[in-house]
C-alpha cells in the first residue's frame, strides 16, 4: 500500500512538473478576433456576407484590369482617426504612443521598416511597398480643427467583440464618417484578443480597425512587455480592413481554402512565436513553404516583416473600389510635428559661440539634424547644439526635426550676422550709398565724413549697429570717418569716394 501511494506521488510530480515545463516552453499566440467578428455581423445582418463577396468580385476584377493596363499606382494617403477609449490611466495611451504606431503603420506598408531586411531570402522578390500611408486627419466630420485623435472615459472594465468600444450609448466613442476616415479604436479588449478589423463590405457604423491598448507603437513609448509590442497588430488589422484574409485562409488546418492571393504560398494553418528556419505545410515547399513573416499571419510581432506584391495590388483596389471616397472626399492630413528654433541673438561678433535652441512644436521630437553655413561645425544631431562663428558675414540655419518618420524642416535665411571685432564700410570706395557695420556688441550713435583738409561734410546721428547712409554730392577723393559709440567709446575709418 504504501508503495502504490508512493507511485502515485511520483506520477502526480510528473504530471505536475511536465505540464510546467510546457507552460513555460509555449507563450499565448497571437489572437486576431476578425473572422468571429465577421461571422456575427454576417448572422445578424441578413445578406451581408452576399455584399462582401460582391466587394471581394468587384477588387479582383479591378486588380486583373489594371495588370492588364500596366498602370503605376499612386501613393495613396490614408485619413486616420484614433479613438482611445479607456478607464484607467494606463489605458489613456500617450500621443507618443498612438503617433508609434501611426510610424509603425507608414514603415510598414511602405515596406521602409528597418526589419526588411531579415525577408527570408526565397520571398525576397515579392516583398512589396504597397504604396499606401497613413495620416492624422486635422479636420473632424464637422469641419472644425483637430489632432486625429479622441478621448473618451469610459466605466467599462474591458470590451468584448460585440462592437460596444464604437458606441456612446455602450461607454464606447462613435465612429466618424467611415466614407472619409480609417477609424481605429484603441481600448483594454476582453481576453486575451489582441485586436480585430471589419472587412470592407459591412455596416458603416462599425467600419474600423479595434487595437488592445498594449499592442499600439513601439517601445520606448509602448511600456508593455510581450511578444506584441511593435505596432504589428496594428498593421495586421488595417490589413483586414482593406480586405486581406489570414494568410492560411478563412478555415483552421485545412489546406483546401486560400487566402485567394497569387503570390502567398498555400498554408495549412497559423503560424506562431517566431520560427528560425523553413517551415512546409500542404506541400508548398516549391513556393518556399510557409510565409511565416507575413503581416497576415500570426507570428510574434519581431518576426513579420512583409506585404506580397500580390497583397499590396489586392488592397489598392479595395481603396479604388469600395473604399474609394476615402480617397476623394477633403479630408486634410496633418504632420503633427513643426520645427522651430531661437537663439539668444543673431547678431554677432566673430569667435562668438551661440546656443541653439530647438524650438519645435508638436509631438516631442527625437531627433535633430542641423545643418550650418559659415560654422566651425557644418552640421549636428544635438538638440541645442553649440555653434561658433569665426568670419564675419550673414548666414543660414536648417533644423530638420523628426519623431520616428513623422519630420519637418525649417530652413531661416540670413539668420545669423556675424560682425568683425571692429567696424567696417561697405563698399569702400563708395559712390552714391554708404553701409556701416559696427561690431555686434556696439551700438552706433553719431558717424561724420570729413574731408581731406578737415571741413565735416555729413553728420548724422543713430542709435543702431547697422546704417546706411547717403553721400553728399562731394568731389571724387580720401576722406575720413570718425564713429562715436553709445559706450563713449570712438573709432575712424578711411574712406575713399569715387562717382
Amino acid at each position: 500500500m504504501q508503495l502504490r501511494a508512493h507511485s502515485f506521488f511520483l506520477i502526480f510530480i510528473w504530471l505536475v512538473f511536465t505540464h510546467s515545463v510546457k507552460a513555460q516552453q509555449v507563450a499565448p499566440s497571437r489572437q486576431c478576433a476578425t473572422n468571429e467578428v465577421t461571422q456575427q455581423l454576417q448572422k445578424r445582418i441578413p445578406g451581408m456576407a452576399a455584399q462582401q463577396q460582391k466587394v471581394k468580385r468587384q477588387a479582383q476584377a479591378y486588380q486583373q484590369q489594371k495588370k492588364r493596363a500596366r498602370l503605376q499606382q499612386p501613393v495613396i494617403v490614408v485619413p486616420v482617426v484614433f479613438h482611445i477609449v479607456y478607464r484607467t490611466t494606463r489605458e489613456n495611451i500617450s500621443t507618443e504612443q498612438i503617433l508609434s504606431q501611426l510610424d509603425v503603420l507608414n514603415t510598414d506598408y511602405r515596406r521602409q521598416n528597418a526589419d526588411s531586411t531579415q525577408t527570408l531570402p526565397q520571398f525576397k522578390s515579392i516583398a512589396a511597398d504597397t504604396r499606401i500611408q497613413f495620416c492624422l486627419a486635422t479636420r473632424d466630420p464637422l469641419g472644425r480643427m483637430t489632432t486625429g485623435i479622441t478621448r473618451k472615459s469610459t466605466t467599462a472594465t474591458g470590451f468584448d467583440l460585440g462592437d460596444d468600444v464604437k458606441f456612446s450609448r455602450f461607454s464606447g466613442q462613435d465612429a466618424w464618417d467611415s466614407d472619409r476616415y480609417l477609424n481605429i479604436w484603441v481600448c483594454n479588449l476582453s481576453g486575451e484578443t489582441l485586436g480585430y478589423s471589419q472587412y470592407p463590405g459591412g455596416p458603416t457604423e462599425t467600419d474600423g480597425v479595434v487595437l488592445d491598448y498594449t499592442t499600439v507603437g513601439q517601445p520606448p513609448v509602448n511600456p508593455f512587455a510581450s511578444s506584441y509590442n511593435l505596432g504589428r497588430t496594428g498593421t495586421h488589422e488595417v490589413g483586414h480592413w482593406l480586405g486581406l484574409q489570414h494568410i492560411w485562409g478563412p478555415d483552421d488546418a485545412s489546406c483546401t481554402d486560400s487566402d485567394d492571393i497569387a503570390d502567398t504560398p498555400n498554408q495549412e494553418d497559423a503560424s506562431n512565436g517566431c520560427p528560425t528556419s523553413a517551415v512546409t505545410s500542404c506541400n508548398n515547399s516549391l513556393q518556399g513553404g510557409d510565409m511565416y513573416q507575413n503581416y497576415l499571419d500570426y507570428t510574434d510581432d519581431a518576426c513579420m516583416n512583409l506585404f506580397t506584391q500580390g497583397q499590396a495590388e489586392y488592397m489598392q483596389s479595395i481603396l479604388s473600389t469600395v473604399r474609394q471616397n476615402i480617397l476623394t472626399t477633403a479630408v486634410v492630413c496633418s504632420v503633427p510635428l513643426t520645427a522651430d528654433f531661437v537663439v539668444s541673438d543673431t547678431i554677432i561678433v566673430a569667435g562668438t559661440t551661440v546656443q541653439f535652441e530647438d524650438a519645435s512644436v508638436g509631438v516631442q521630437a527625437n531627433q535633430w539634424n542641423w545643418t550650418f553655413e559659415g560654422a566651425n561645425v557644418a552640421s549636428s544631431n544635438q538638440q541645442n547644439p553649440l555653434v561658433r562663428y569665426d568670419q564675419p558675414g550673414t548666414y543660414t540655419v536648417t533644423l530638420t526635426a523628426s519623431f520616428n518618420s513623422v519630420s519637418d524642416a525649417v530652413t531661416k535665411t540670413q539668420y545669423i550676422r556675424v560682425t568683425g571685432t571692429e567696424a567696417i564700410l561697405y563698399p569702400n570706395p563708395a559712390e552714391d550709398q554708404l553701409n556701416i557695420e559696427a561690431p555686434a556688441n556696439k551700438e552706433l550713435q553719431q558717424i561724420q565724413i570729413i574731408n581731406s583738409v578737415g571741413q565735416i561734410i555729413l553728420t548724422q546721428t543713430t542709435a543702431a549697429n547697422f546704417v546706411t547712409i547717403n553721400l553728399p554730392a562731394v568731389a571724387n577723393g580720401l576722406y575720413t570717418c570718425r564713429l562715436w559709440y553709445k559706450d563713449g567709446s570712438t573709432s575712424v575709418k578711411k574712406l575713399v569716394i569715387t562717382r
